[in-house]
């Protein structure tokens, strides 16, 4: 989220504020999914700590997709949904852990990133309206982005790998922002 402060926009009352409570939200899921890693695999939360630090992200591959709030709004929430759905079915697992705080923080998780869609659309709804036209055409590049071999470069978004996120899972997420303007 540095990075947006980085790029010199100009920013909307609303998107930084839903910024502002993005980061926070997103702060508390990594330390908890830290604490995680930490407990199921047996590693100390600093260990864990010091190898996310040291990544560096690079941003030039998806800078196609930060030129503006209205662009940035929606790649965060094809994130935010994409992430929602693939954590839906994530409770299983984390079920399967045998303690329920395990399963209740994931499903705390995924209200999360479900707000976070929403209240992205939200701001592209009040902030962008004029543009919503141009949803379409840019969630579909989101889509073809996540199905062409890319490496993920620490940038918090497009991240998609593993088997959730067939070519199906993707396009249903992109139906769903659309949707959310009909």
């Amino acid at each position: 989220s540095r990075q947006l402060d980085k790029l010199g926009h100009k920013y909307s009352p609303d998107f930084l504020s839903f910024i502002s409570a993005w980061r926070k939200d997103e702060w508390n899921h990594y330390l908890g999914f830290r604490s995680v890693f930490s407990l199921l695999y047996g590693e100390h939360e600093d260990d864990v700590h010091q190898r996310v630090a040291c990544r560096i992200p690079k941003f030039s591959p998806i800078s196609e997709f930060l030129t503006d709030e209205f662009t940035i709004c929606l790649l965060l929430a094809y994130d935010e949904i994409a992430t929602t759905k693939s954590y839906s079915m994530d409770h299983k697992l984390y079920r399967s852990v045998g303690n329920p705080a395990f399963l209740e923080w994931i499903r705390m998780v995924t209200r999360d990133e479900a707000f976070h869609f929403r209240n992205c659309m939200e701001v592209v709804a009040r902030e962008h309206q004029d543009r919503v036209q141009e949803i379409p055409a840019l969630v579909d590049k989101f889509i073809q982005w996540d199905l062409t071999a890319h490496d993920y470069e620490a940038t918090f978004v497009l991240d998609h790998t593993g088997d959730y996120f067939t070519s199906d899972f993707l396009h249903h997420c992109g139906e769903l922002m659309v949707k959310y303007f009909r």
